[in-house]
């Protein structure tokens, strides 16, 4: 009986070793096929990345289109409580040159736009950083919606006074 238990214990044994060793093998294919996949792909990141640096820099590397002065706006306030008045100057980036544009004809539509828009705003919601944010985004798009030849590109604001 202790022969037949050895005899037993044996071939288990040997089939044990044959598992474990196809298990490492399996288990380091996985790892080696993982390892090739992660350097597959981190090299075709690396260079898709390139590419988009390099695309954002021939983007960035255009010179920015010009910049164009409205006359200083002064202007009542939407606010009930008491009399408020505002005093802003604006800049206006045209997205190509002004030639290429139809913003000669346009500056009266454009302070137009802008005198009704500004007046309609309240003091509190325009001396906040996120009101002054949203004002020149609405500024941009009201203005592009005037515009037929040439778009805005950016809104500066280079004096504003809140009284």
């Amino acid at each position: 009986m202790a022969d037949e238990e050895a005899s037993d214990a044996a071939p288990a044994a040997g089939g044990s070793s044959k598992k474990m060793i196809i298990l490492g093998l399996v288990g380091v294919l996985l790892l080696g096929g993982g390892g090739g996949a992660a350097w597959f792909f981190m090299g075709g990141e690396k260079e898709e990345g390139e590419k988009h640096a390099k695309a954002e820099e021939e983007e960035h590397s255009e010179e920015p289109g010009p910049v164009m002065e409205l006359d200083p706006f002064l202007l009542n306030l939407a606010d009930r409580d008491e009399l408020r008045f505002l005093k802003v100057s604006i800049k206006l980036e045209l997205d190509r040159p002004e030639e290429k544009t139809d913003y000669a004809n346009k500056v009266p539509a454009i302070r137009d736009v802008l005198l009704v828009l500004l007046s309609s705003k309240e003091s509190q919601i325009l001396r906040t950083t996120n009101g002054k944010r949203r004002i020149r985004e609405e500024i941009l798009t009201r203005v592009n919606g005037v515009m037929n030849k040439g778009k805005v590109a950016n809104v500066f604001f280079t004096d504003f006074i809140i009284q």
